[in-house]
């Protein structure tokens, strides 16, 4: 649930627009005695200026889509004459438009249902924002003023207070801290691990000989990170063992390019460099994560792998399936197969073999660390956040807008300034 992005949206909109506009800009926007309300939602008059900048928001949507289609970016002739879903583009970006007025009236109407208050921090942070942001062209030009502004940064702030007080934690929709840790906790674990490449930088196989090096390798590594009498120790070890392969990796490639010189009649030549230090002794902070990732459990097969192949199937696309049927496998190895601080050796793929090892999620639990307010405010939302959008749009149904035609004829979207940056 991001507060700025319908305003990143909007720039990105007119910066699209100015990079192909085909017409000078129009004159700037006025709002008459009859335009200065679009229309009417359940009594509450929604201002002009709020009506066009969700027109602007609406065309960039339009924009997109029509991208996807052409394969670059359109100019606004190209979106004016295109038909979005049977329509008139004119029709579907104020049909949009008049959507997003009414999520709008939504969320100034169940704030005031559920007593919302917005903190003097986060009002200070509307001001700032708007400030910085309503003196831009592409505001200004279009009649998006500050009055108009603050209320769009405000009801975003809204909806937000909105989610909060309904799925929040311990909230009447959402969880408790404990049910939202289970259920971070089941789907999210770390490892350590490093890949050992069984083809050299020009993606040919290695010989047999050096093939059962690298496994012997492997295997050595293996044994000596179970070896370790702590998790911690563990942990430690599977790094030192990466640094090891590492050099062992620079040295061979090193020797394979003196062999090739030789072999070629060229000369090498091996510069030492000396570091000498001035004394002064620094201190550096390391984080004990540093070499670790966390990882998600997949939910859904992006591919079937048993699927019959299209006679138009491309080598790329063979690849891509190839590609994510590994690390599908590789996924599911991790949480259903892989046991926690038990180093295993993992054949990834044709060539690529991974020394691995899994530590408990729970212990990073804490607020310094995975379980910050922002990571928890962003599980919130992924839990909950389509049954909120479903629960305001069940509001938004039951609103018949009133639209005033004046307003909609004087403010259809390409009388906008659409050539603004």
């Amino acid at each position: 649930m991001n507060k700025f992005n319908k305003f990143a949206a909007a720039a990105a909109a007119f910066a699209l627009a100015a990079a192909s506009a085909s017409c000078g800009a129009p004159d700037a926007i006025t709002f008459g005695k009859n335009t200065q309300t679009a229309l009417t939602v359940d009594g509450y008059e929604v201002p002009a200026g709020v009506f066009i900048y969700n027109e602007l928001y609406a065309y960039n949507s339009a924009a997109y889509e029509l991208y996807g289609t052409l394969g670059k970016m359109p100019s606004v002739d190209e979106v004016k004459e295109h038909q979005f879903e049977s329509m008139d583009a004119t029709d579907w970006i104020q049909d949009k438009a008049t959507d997003y007025c009414l999520d709008f009236v939504a969320n100034e109407k169940e704030f005031e249902k559920i007593g919302g208050e917005l903190t003097k921090d986060e009002l200070n942070e509307i001001k700032e924002f708007v400030s910085s942001n309503s003196t831009q062209a592409m505001f200004a030009d279009n009649g998006v003023g500050e009055e108009s502004l603050t209320k769009i940064m405000t009801n975003n702030y809204k909806r937000e207070a909105i989610f909060k007080h309904y799925y929040g934690l311990g909230a009447e929709k959402g969880c408790t801290e404990d049910e939202l840790k289970e259920y971070y906790q089941d789907k999210t674990t770390r490892v350590k691990y490093f890949a050992v490449s069984f083809t050299d930088d020009n993606g040919e196989a290695f010989d047999a000989d050096e093939k059962r090096r690298l496994n012997n390798m492997i295997d050595g590594y293996i044994k000596d990170i179970n070896a370790e009498s702590t998790n911690t120790a563990k942990l430690k070890k599977i790094d030192e063992c990466e640094k090891e392969y590492s050099e062992y990796v620079e040295k061979r490639t090193a020797e394979a390019e003196a062999k090739a010189a030789e072999e070629a009649g060229e000369t090498t030549t091996t510069t030492t460099t000396v570091t000498t230090t001035s004394g002064v002794t620094t201190t550096t902070t390391t984080d004990p994560y540093a070499n670790e990732v966390t990882v998600t459990k997949r939910t859904t097969t992006t591919v079937d792998p048993n699927a019959s192949a299209d006679v138009t199937t491309t080598t790329a696309s063979e690849e891509s399936i190839a590609a994510q049927k590994a690390y599908n496998d590789y996924n599911d190895y991790i949480f259903e197969k892989l046991g926690l601080y038990k180093a295993e050796k993992y054949q990834y793929d044709e060539n690529t073999v991974y020394v691995i090892i899994k530590a408990d999620i729970k212990e990073r639990m804490n607020s310094a660390d995975l379980w910050s307010e922002s990571n928890i405010e962003s599980l919130l939302s992924e839990r909950y956040y389509d049954e909120f959008e479903d629960m305001m749009k069940s509001i938004t149904k039951s609103y018949v807008p009133e639209k005033n035609s004046s307003a909609y004829r004087k403010f259809t979207p390409f009388k906008l300034d659409l050539s603004s940056m």
